[in-house]
């Protein structure tokens, strides 16, 4: 028998008080490994989120800062030790409109903005340890300008509770992701240049299939979606030869993308919206801050410019979608598409039908200059199709909604014929009931708070005025997102307890009315959209929009 002095009994208890805290250490390490991800960045602690396990403001790119402004996308070189990943990063730098809800423009603020923005966020269902989850990578919209991938309003915590992976990569805005100017063609000409925003998308989505195990991805099931820019975003990743691989499915929602004219990197195009190629629209920058001298002198000084300066230029009829430079992007989309160029994968594409919602607000005077661009070229038998009551600026409206909206996206649809996989197409209609008698129609991006789950969050999104909800509009937003959710996982938005979906293609020509009365369609809004496309092919057979 061992006597316990008291010396003995001390070393017991420090003994048992060391096991007892070693015991916790690995005890609240088990409770948090299901947090801890190891990734090409390095290792990063995430957070619960009620049934949700979040990582925010995790870098796939190096800061594009200093001499990496207005570059291609570099590696990040990966932390040393484990981060804590449970705050948004900064958003990229922007303007905030006042036209922006209360809510959006404090969650800028809250966040930041900053150079150092090339970051995603993740969110993942908690149950889900060890299966493999398709993965959904949302781009978010706002022209190219403004915005964040942590907008309250997208935020996947409620989508990935289905029992997917969701994604939101920030890409560079305004300037910072859409420039060229001679003195940089000439410094960069042996690497991609202007479209920075669709490089970025690139190296996130190659991110995301470097480290989709790491997450709990499965991969050979990632889909792309995104609103507005966003949509827009898919459709360029659609042809682009550098993404080609990087995603097994496409939905485009509420893009807006010309059939016939698109800008060039240096090469000029129709007098009017497209016609200035992008060098210069940075030569005319250059000019307006006063910048001269050789190409050392000006790519230097451009570098070197405050970010202040970038961000209160551009003026708000720019466009900053991203411009044919023969390689990133080779051509125009719609050709694209109509010669089989497009990759082959599953796409789902649409609009809704009161698009010209977002110009309702443009001045009078704006609208008379839109309308020289968007008609340029086009006789008034070409405009026949709408009565002759429209007055010009009403014309513009309409061919802004229904050409650059509803007719692109239909024609897109339509040239996956060209390829062998399957399109599906869709058109919004749905209004709150406490809105029918007063809004002539279902606003652009009608349907993404409702996908996402945060209509009872943010109702005024997008909408005229905040809106009162009932169960219509939760079973709305359950068919919404049942198709999308399907599509992401099957590649058919089809389902128990959904109204059957049709494909879409030029025989059957079933579009799927997104409406309160929720069905197929036969011949929706064909004759609009067949006829503002050919006119569209007129324009570019008869060279209006340059050499090609």
């Amino acid at each position: 028998m061992i006597r316990k002095t008291p010396k003995l009994m001390r070393l017991m208890v420090m003994c048992a008080i060391v096991l007892t805290n070693i015991t916790c250490i690995r005890s609240a390490n088990s409770q948090s490994d299901e947090t801890l991800i190891e990734t090409t960045s390095g290792q990063f602690r995430g957070v619960i989120e009620d049934d949700v396990l979040a990582w925010k403001g995790v870098p796939y790119a190096a800061p594009p800062v200093g001499a990496l402004r207005w570059r291609p996308p570099q590696p990040f070189a990966a932390y040393a030790r484990i981060r804590n990943s449970g705050e948004f990063g900064h958003a990229c730098p922007q303007t905030i409109p006042d036209s922006r809800p209360e809510w959006g423009k404090e969650h800028l603020r809250s966040v930041g903005t900053s150079e150092d923005c090339l970051t995603l966020n993740i969110w993942r269902p908690k149950h889900a340890a060890g299966e493999k989850l398709p993965v959904m990578v949302y781009f978010h919209g706002s022209a190219w300008k403004y915005a964040s991938s942590s907008w309250p309003v997208w935020t996947g915590d409620d989508l990935a509770s289905e029992g997917v992976i969701v994604v939101t990569p920030n890409y560079r805005l305004g300037l910072l992701g859409q420039f060229a100017h001679p003195a940089l063609s000439r410094l960069q000409s042996d690497e991609l240049l202007a479209n920075y925003s669709l490089m970025d998308a690139i190296a996130a989505l190659q991110w995301v299939n470097d480290n989709v195990e790491a997450i709990g991805g499965d991969p050979e099931s990632i889909t792309i979606f995104g609103h507005s820019a966003g949509g827009v975003m898919v459709n360029f990743l659609m042809i682009t030869p550098q993404s080609r691989g990087l995603f097994h499915r496409a939905i485009a929602q509420g893009s807006a993308v010309q059939l016939d004219c698109s800008r060039h990197l240096s090469q000029r195009s129709l007098p009017g919206a497209a016609y200035a190629s992008m060098e210069d629209v940075g030569v005319e920058f250059a000019e307006h801050v006063g910048l001269s001298g050789t190409s050392d002198e000006v790519a230097s000084a451009l570098r070197s410019l405050p970010i202040e300066t970038l961000i209160e230029y551009p003026p708000p009829d720019l466009v900053l979608n991203p411009v044919i430079d023969g390689n990133l992007v080779p051509g125009d989309i719609a050709r694209m598409f109509e010669q089989g160029r497009q990759h082959n994968v599953p796409y789902m594409t649409g609009v809704s039908n009161w698009e010209w919602n977002q110009i309702d607000n443009v001045p009078l005077i704006a609208k008379w200059f839109m309308a020289s661009s968007l008609l340029k070229g086009l006789s008034e038998d070409d405009l026949a199709i709408f009565d002759d009551k429209w007055t010009r600026i009403g014309v513009s409206q309409r061919w802004f909604g229904e050409g650059l909206f509803i007719a692109s996206t239909r024609h897109l649809a339509k040239e996956m014929r060209s390829v062998s996989a399957p399109a599906w197409h869709y058109h919004v209609t749905y209004l709150p009931e406490s809105l029918r008698s007063t809004t002539p129609g279902a606003p652009h991006g009608m349907e993404v708070p409702y996908l996402f789950g945060h209509i009872w969050d943010q109702p005024d999104y997008h909408r005229p005025v905040a809106v009162e909800l009932n169960d219509e509009d939760r079973r709305f937003g359950e068919i919404v997102r049942g198709y999308w959710l399907n599509f992401a996982k099957t590649g058919n938005p089809n389902g128990p307890g959904l109204p059957d979906w049709p494909q879409f293609d030029t025989e059957t020509d079933y579009t799927m009315d997104l409406g309160w009365d929720i069905q197929a369609r036969h011949a929706f809004n064909k004759q609009t959209s067949d006829f503002l496309a050919e006119r569209a092919l007129i324009r570019r057979s008869t060279h209006i929009c340059g050499n090609r």
